[in-house]
């Protein structure tokens, strides 16, 4: 119950703005339908009618982009802006997983690795990841079974995920991109102390 209390928190803040947004946009109507004579010829109405619709697609626009701005305070994802305090191979094969420590400089069919790896908590961690065979996608998901972290496995490029584990446990890696018959039991553990 409790992990629902910030999205109803966040639910209100958009009821919130909805309301006000369409508050504005009633209030604009309004101000045409009342600062237009009924003497007035079209031209003269057209030119008030686009003048005022273009302060308000260009107010609407500045208002989008202070929400925006503000917002992204909100997203989830923790990144360390620092060199990774330690690195991690990940090579995605059908259908297994392999990690071990370090930059690896052998091609990912000749990388030796366990499905199981050992990191520690509160530490920066980039996972170099890739394919041997196919596509696959990397995803670390906590006991919960939420999904924290996740990147594309794809064979012949290499591409980085930073992560810190903030808590210690098990963290389980999941395949997310279908790669075949055995997909379903793609898994591997990250243990963090």
């Amino acid at each position: 119950m409790n992990a629902f209390i910030p999205l109803l928190i966040l639910q209100d803040y958009a009821v919130i703005i909805s309301m006000a947004v369409g508050v504005l946009v009633v209030a604009v109507v309004i101000f045409l339908m009342t600062s237009s004579s009924i003497d007035e010829d079209k031209d003269s109405a057209k030119h008030k009618t686009y003048k005022m619709r273009g302060r308000y697609f260009f107010g609407l626009i500045i208002f989008l982009v202070i929400c925006t701005f503000v917002s992204l305070r909100f997203l989830p994802y923790h990144r360390f802006q620092n060199k990774p305090e330690e690195e991690v191979t990940v090579v995605g094969m059908q259908w297994s997983w392999k990690m071990a420590p370090g930059v690896s400089d052998k091609s990912p069919g000749e990388f030796t690795g366990s499905n199981e790896i050992s990191l520690p908590a509160n530490k920066g961690i980039e996972f170099i990841v890739t394919s041997a065979d196919v596509n696959h996608a990397f995803g670390i998901y906590n006991s919960k079974g939420v999904l924290l972290a996740q990147t594309q496995a794809m064979p012949g490029y290499h591409n980085k995920l930073q992560y810190e584990f903030a808590q210690k446990g098990d963290y389980h890696i999941l395949c997310m991109e279908y790669c075949g018959l055995a997909h379903s039991f793609m898994m591997g553990t990250i243990h963090v102390n």
